[in-house]
């Protein structure tokens, strides 16, 4: 059965994202997890919908008329004259 969790055990800050990276490399070592790792890996805070809805937010917000901006040629930079 599920742990059922009413709010966040811990605050998300360096350190939480630190001991996520070291338990996701424990893992991929074949290293035996502890039942709290594992619900700390499953991290139920983050919702699949909440994860679209950010990835939808941030790609209606990208304007693909911008990208003529970084088509600059090289050479018209290094032959311009320095005022």
């Amino acid at each position: 059965m599920s742990k059922q969790c009413t709010k966040p055990t811990r605050k998300r800050d360096e350190l939480w994202f630190k001991d996520k990276v070291l338990l996701v490399q424990a893992q991929a070592n074949d290293q035996i997890l502890h039942e709290e790792e594992l619900a700390f890996l499953a991290d139920p805070w983050i919702a699949e919908a909440q994860t679209t809805q950010t990835v939808i937010t941030h790609n209606a917000a990208y304007q693909a008329d911008d990208l003529d901006a970084y088509d600059s040629d090289c050479d018209e930079i290094n032959t311009a004259k320095v005022a």
